[in-house]
């Protein structure tokens, strides 16, 4: 019988070298933020959403299979959403679904057009690591269009925190909602966000 050790993590070098062979290292999640990913992806019992995806959602995808979970991964590319799928279709990793979804303008953001996407509610956890960070206002239209969304005590883990606009961005979200905030990564700097 399998069994999901939540300390577990997986060896930098196996990271890089699935990176390289993804072909998309330049946006790809790092070693640090990877192992964040499966540590929070192992200890969650509910809907998984991750914004964007790609190598993370091959990885956490047969975490959520094992657990009986559920993973959407929202993706405005379809290139990227078609080649994320095939390999879900390939593997049989049913329970996780690619949405394509176009980014939209809001008032004062663009993010992904989830405005007929009632499946998605009672989030535990969150992936937060798109749209690009060139896209107005980021990332942070997630906590504007999705905060009713929350299970009590999720998580949001949140990539590329070296970066002064997702400093800025969860400096915001504090500002609005109950939320601590952990900083983690030695050289990739992520951070795992608690609401309560």
């Amino acid at each position: 019988m399998n069994t999901i050790n939540s300390s577990s993590t997986i060896d930098g070098d196996l990271i890089r070298n699935l990176r390289y062979s993804w072909g998309n290292s330049g946006f790809s999640a790092k070693s640090e933020y990877i192992n964040t990913l499966i540590k929070y992806s192992k200890k969650t019992d509910g809907l998984i959403l991750e914004c964007g995806s790609g190598l993370s959602t091959l990885l956490i995808a047969p975490i959520a299979k094992m657990k009986g979970i559920q993973m959407i991964s929202l993706e405005h590319n379809e290139f990227w959403a078609n080649r994320v799928k095939n390999q879900l279709d390939k593997y049989n990793l049913r329970n996780s679904k690619i949405y394509l979804r176009p980014l939209i303008q809001y008032e004062n953001f663009d993010w992904y057009d989830v405005a007929n996407d009632n499946d998605i509610k009672d989030i535990a956890l969150c992936i937060c690591d798109a749209p690009p960070g060139k896209t107005r206002g980021g990332r942070k239209g997630f906590l504007y269009l999705l905060h009713n969304k929350l299970a009590t005590n999720s998580v949001v883990l949140v990539d590329d925190t070296v970066r002064e606009e997702e400093r800025s961005m969860i400096n915001e979200w504090k500002s609005i909602l109950d939320l601590e905030v952990d900083f983690k990564g030695i050289d990739e700097n992520h951070a795992i966000l608690r609401f309560k």
